[in-house]
């Protein structure tokens, strides 16, 4: 409740004040932003979840380095990542003009990690050869966007059109990232590790490519082994409480029911290449991993709620997916694993 002099003030401004509107500096606010997103890599774990909810099956890491200024070592000076899922729609389009508002919820947070690592960032997407450009830039501190068709015979800049033969009629979403400091080239049996253990939960997403310089140097394919539905114990009898806790203490939280419940099995083939030559061999390794997943029901209490709207900018879901990674082993046999891919 406000005090009587709090709104004696307030109401004598009201009649006498002038108005002035609040300037926010959007530079400093991505850099707010993207200081939560400080881990390695979370511009690509954010981009292949939202490459996963456009029902994308394929994603592709197209790097291109350059010789380093300092001692001659190559470093990134444009990533382009995409994907083959759904092409933007208008809305798509309107939604992700919003973080050039402030609005971090438009497009969902994690579209602001793409500052992270480029000034400017272009985006393409749509059906083939009508495909749309949306280019992020800069008046001062003021982040602006301009839209407009793609020029034709663009293909979102696939790497496999280097060569003659290959016809690529995919109709790819692509994020074009020049950047803004280059960088050392990510050591790719790490950014393969990372890359695997962030498509380990997706539901459509089953295949990572990345290319250094247009050659293919990693390749990971996921494939689901099994899912099976698991079944929680029942309490052995009414006055017994022996059975399996399906629900928060507080009740916030409760686990869905039968199909709900699910344990999957998937088998994770990594391929990489010994070195960056394109005429290297490439080796092959397999994990297994178990995961289960369930559905949850959510029933927020009214305050909470209305807090977390005030932060997220919309109401909490009814009920939301919970995933734990049980275990993983290495399936990789001496023959295969020395076995050579061209």
């Amino acid at each position: 409740m406000a005090s009587s002099a709090y709104l004696d003030v307030r109401n004598a401004i009201a009649d006498e004040g002038s108005d002035a509107s609040v300037e926010v500096n959007q530079r400093a606010l991505i850099d707010k932003i993207l200081a939560r997103y400080a881990s390695a890599g979370a511009v690509y774990r954010e981009l292949l979840q939202n490459s996963n909810d456009a029902d994308a099956t394929t994603a592709e890491i197209l790097i291109t380095t350059s010789a380093s200024s300092e001692g001659g070592k190559e470093v990134v000076s444009q990533v382009i990542y995409r994907n083959n899922g759904l092409p933007f729609r208008t809305q798509d389009w309107a939604r992700l003009r919003k973080i050039a508002e402030g609005n971090p919820d438009a497009f969902g947070v994690g579209a602001y990690t793409m500052f992270s690592i480029c000034e400017e960032p272009l985006v393409v997407s749509g059906k083939k050869g009508e495909e749309e450009a949306m280019a992020f830039f800069w008046k001062g501190d003021s982040l602006w966007t301009k839209t407009g068709k793609a020029p034709d015979g663009i293909i979102n800049m696939s790497a496999t059109l280097n060569h003659s033969n290959v016809q690529d009629n995919t109709a790819w979403t692509s994020f074009m990232l020049p950047s803004r400091d280059p960088y050392p080239l990510p050591d790719l049996v790490e950014f393969a590790k990372f890359l695997t253990a962030s498509l380990t939960f997706t539901q459509c997403l089953k295949n990572i490519r990345v290319y250094v310089n247009s050659t293919l140097q990693l390749n990971i394919q996921k494939t689901i082994i099994e899912s099976h539905t698991i079944e929680t114990p029942k309490a052995s009898s009414f006055w017994r409480n022996d059975g399996a806790v399906t629900s928060s203490s507080s009740g916030m939280f409760t686990l869905g029911k039968g199909a709900d419940l699910t344990q999957t099995s998937v088998q994770m083939s990594v391929s990489i290449r010994k070195d960056l030559s394109p005429k290297s061999d490439m080796e092959t390794s397999k994990v297994r991993a178990r995961y289960a997943s369930a559905m949850v029901n959510t029933k927020i209490p009214s305050g909470i709620e209305k807090r977390m709207m005030r932060v997220t900018k919309k109401k909490p879901p009814k009920e939301l997916t919970v995933q734990i990674f049980l275990d993983a082993a290495d399936h990789s046999d001496d023959n295969h694993k020395s076995s050579k891919l061209k």
